[in-house]
């Protein structure tokens, strides 16, 4: 009996280890943004918790479909991420996107230089509020903007109808209290980017101008069929394959996911 339990967990390590070099060795490659063949690709999103909207390049989320093709500028590619993959993206950090509502996350990037012209989405939400003991829901409309050719960044938070709220500010004209986030152009050794921008919001009574963290990506090339799921990518933050949970590897070891930084929910306030 004990020589088939050593058997058994030897075999789970084994089957854990194959399980993790696959997943590393098909979405290692950094996206060649030189090419504008037209593929599937692979996109994931830093997760940044509410409470620091600003920090990089630390948690990140599973990997989403995306595609790649010419733009209609000559020497420019776009990137589009499909409505449902933003959406499910939006889901995992705690938000409640209106099924079907969002549009492709559009991405026109310049290879040259690196630098990403436009970031561009719209869709709705479903938010709650609160209004002293009262605490209800609404649909929040949102329009996202990013570039990496300005500097921005958000000012202190703020509680806005029991929600938390990082106001958007650029550099050259609120210096005083906005934290600045580094625009950074793609980097073609990793297929990192972090475009900066707002998060316009509307509900039938109030709006507000938000900074946006959905810019900070990382592009890969995908060397499987794109329509098997992505459940590739974890935060270096969890160890793969804990010696405690060895029995259970497998792709739910993902890394957690914190909640949107400067999400919808902190849009229902007046500009």
């Amino acid at each position: 009996m004990k020589r088939a339990g050593r058997c058994a967990r030897t075999a789970t390590q084994i089957a854990c280890v194959v399980f993790l070099l696959l997943q590393g060795g098909a979405s290692a490659s950094p996206l060649d943004l030189s090419d504008a063949t037209p593929r599937w690709i692979e996109v994931r999103f830093e997760v940044s918790p509410e409470d620091s909207p600003g920090r990089l390049d630390d948690v990140w989320s599973e990997a989403r479909r995306a595609y790649i093709e010419p733009a209609g500028l000559p020497g420019h590619v776009l990137i589009r991420i499909p409505g449902t993959e933003l959406e499910a993206q939006l889901r995992s950090t705690g938000a409640e996107p209106i099924g079907g509502s969002f549009s492709e996350f559009v991405w026109t990037l310049e290879p040259m230089t690196g630098h990403v012209l436009r970031a561009e989405l719209s869709g709705r939400l479903r938010e709650e509020y609160a209004l002293g003991f009262l605490r209800s829901s609404t649909e929040v409309e949102i329009r996202v903007e990013m570039t990496t050719r300005i500097a921005a960044g958000f000012r202190p938070a703020k509680r806005i109808m029991g929600q938390r709220a990082h106001r958007f500010c650029v550099a050259s004209k609120d210096a005083r209290d906005c934290t600045i986030v580094p625009p950074i152009r793609f980097d073609r050794a990793r297929g990192y980017v972090n475009a900066v921008g707002s998060l316009h919001a509307w509900t039938p009574i109030a709006g507000i101008r938000t900074f946006s963290p959905l810019g900070e990506v990382i592009f890969s090339e995908v060397h499987r069929n794109p329509e098997e799921s992505s459940v590739f990518v974890r935060s270096s933050h969890v160890e793969p394959c804990p010696a405690s949970t060895i029995d259970t590897c497998g792709p739910e070891f993902g890394g957690n996911l914190y909640e949107l930084a400067g999400s919808a929910a902190d849009v229902v306030d007046r500009e």
